[in-house]
């Protein structure tokens, strides 16, 4: 039986990867400790759907966003100066203002974001989060679920590399679709376990999704169907309400026997 992973959820942009990272959050917190780190530059709202207050970007304990050439020259002394144990990183010893902590006990750690014109890209915080990590020590029963960025720029960085698994994410368009495919041919060719679940489905685009994925030669672990209180709750901004969506998945997610 798995004690401690860490999970990337990714998928294109639009599929629901943040509000699906809480609600799982939220399931998994039921046996594990349970930690997001919020890998993705652009959206902000991670914290709100949580119900906490942001913390400091991780960026900012280690001095602040530099160049990516920077940072990865840096890469042993980011890791001293996240290293609080023997053992390696351990988030429950990061200071307190770099991590929040839900009702649940679910932690939130943010490793920055853009926010700045012409601050340039995003790479220094893939960085940032393979370095992390690749550094991280789990206790046993721990689970890290890394948010990530819409798209593809963890696969140009190697995230994939540091984690356990994928939870991929798409949605009834052909653009996830194909996503997904090249996700999990990296995870196999990675030797990392995989699961894929379609978010927002509807009774119209159940069926032909499913065969659409067929088609590529994708096995759907698990459908969650559109919530409209989920919906709403990302349009307002606000700790999400969901009990479609939330039931759905926790059905799914037992069948992962973490």
């Amino acid at each position: 039986m798995v004690f401690a992973m860490k999970i990337m959820i990714c998928g294109k942009g639009g599929t629901g990867k943040t509000a699906l990272t809480v609600l799982t959050a939220r399931i998994l917190s039921e046996k594990f400790k349970v930690y997001i780190i919020d890998s993705d530059e652009s959206n902000v709202l991670l914290p709100a759907l949580l119900g906490v207050n942001p913390p400091k970007p991780l960026v900012d304990y280690i001095g602040g966003k530099k160049d990516e050439e920077i940072f990865e020259r840096m890469e042993l002394d980011i890791k001293r100066a996240l290293s609080r144990a023997r053992e390696g990183v351990r988030l429950d010893l990061l200071p307190q203002d770099y991590i929040s902590t839900s009702k649940e006990g679910i932690g939130l750690i943010i490793i920055g974001k853009v926010r700045q014109y012409g601050e340039g890209c995003a790479c220094p915080f893939n960085i940032l989060t393979r370095i992390l990590l690749d550094n991280l020590y789990l206790e046993r029963d721990e689970i890290i679920l890394v948010d990530t960025d819409a798209g593809v720029e963890h696969i140009g960085r190697k995230l994939e590399e540091v984690c356990d698994g994928l939870l991929i994410i798409i949605d009834p368009t052909a653009e996830s679709l194909k996503l997904a495919l090249t996700l999990k041919n990296i995870a196999e060719n990675l030797d990392k376990r995989f699961w894929i679940i379609a978010n927002k489905v509807t009774d119209e685009t159940s069926d032909l999704l499913r065969e659409e994925a067929a088609k590529l030669g994708l096995e759907i672990d698990g459908i969650v169907r559109f919530d409209k209180e989920l919906y709403i709750s990302c349009l307002k901004g606000e700790q999400l309400k969901s009990e479609v969506a939330f039931s759905d998945l926790k059905s799914i997610v037992k069948k992962f026997r973490f």
